[in-house]
């Protein structure tokens, strides 16, 4: 006869806990979603030479940059009539600041992170399209 042995996960014992309010998603999950796209897109395998023999990533800083620009942009497309919830210019100019930018200081709410749980998953989808190809 053989057993299984399932652990009790953590999380599922904790009581009154919030993710939103406990920081873990907008301080440690965003932070980290961001990062592995940018790993992902600046590859250290996947590199190109110029004339001179000198290697470049595939996509640079530059490049890397207008994928997130157009992540804002879309975040800022999310309206209404198709989502329930309408996200600002000012909103999505302030997630470039937070997690892209990382300027020092500036925070999102756990109101506001909430947005960003509801969407974020929707509107990474086809990113890099243009880089590509």
């Amino acid at each position: 006869m053989r057993h299984k042995l399932f652990p009790p996960n953590a999380w599922m014992k904790l009581t009154d806990f919030n993710v939103l309010t406990s920081g873990l998603y907008g301080e440690h999950i965003i932070p980290a979603i961001v990062h592995r796209y940018t790993q992902v897109l600046q590859r250290p395998d996947l590199i190109w030479h110029d004339r001179n023999g000198v290697a470049h990533p595939i996509m640079s800083n530059e490049s890397v940059a207008r994928v997130f620009r157009r992540l804002a942009d879309r975040l800022q497309g999310v309206v209404a009539d198709t989502s329930m919830m309408t996200i600002s210019p000012e909103y999505a100019a302030h997630f470039l600041e937070v997690y892209v930018k990382k300027t020092e200081n500036a925070k999102f709410t756990g109101d506001r992170v909430r947005f960003l749980m509801l969407t974020l998953p929707f509107l990474v989808r086809d990113l890099i399209a243009p880089e590509v190809t």
